[in-house]
């Protein structure tokens, strides 16, 4: 058995504010321009020009904030988490775990291509002629 005893807070909520971001970025981006190519298109009270573009910049603009947005909220919780953990790791012990030491699977087989017999070695010296018939 092993024992988490604590977390490195600042490392922690560095990476999960980092997959908060790409999640969100992953999610968002399709949305964001299925609604950039729609916007355009769309009717916004008869608004046209600029005006009727701005639901599409609007909407990658909104999700770029959002992005930020959830990171830094991600960090923030996190790292409350982490302290929160690390408090009660420290009066009554930490989370257990059992691990279990495995193989690694043995190494894929290289494929070459494909040769149906092995290439034939060159000849070492080039054929005689037969002697000339008397």
């Amino acid at each position: 058995m092993f024992r988490i005893r604590r977390f490195g807070v600042i490392k922690t909520a560095n990476v999960v504010a980092f997959l908060y971001v790409v999640i969100i970025a992953i999610i968002f981006v399709p949305i964001a321009l299925i609604v950039a190519v729609a916007a355009p298109s769309a009717d916004f009270g008869n608004a046209r020009g600029f005006a009727g573009n701005a639901g599409g910049v609007a909407v990658v603009f909104v999700g770029l904030l959002a992005a930020v947005f959830y990171g830094i909220v991600g960090w923030i919780f996190t790292a409350i988490a982490c302290l929160l953990y690390n408090f009660a790791a420290g009066m009554i012990g930490g989370v257990e775990i059992q691990l279990e030491a495995v193989q690694p699977p043995p190494p894929a087989a290289v494929w070459t291509g494909y040769q149906s017999t092995p290439p034939s070695p060159p000849p070492s010296e080039p054929p005689t002629a037969a002697p000339p018939a008397s």
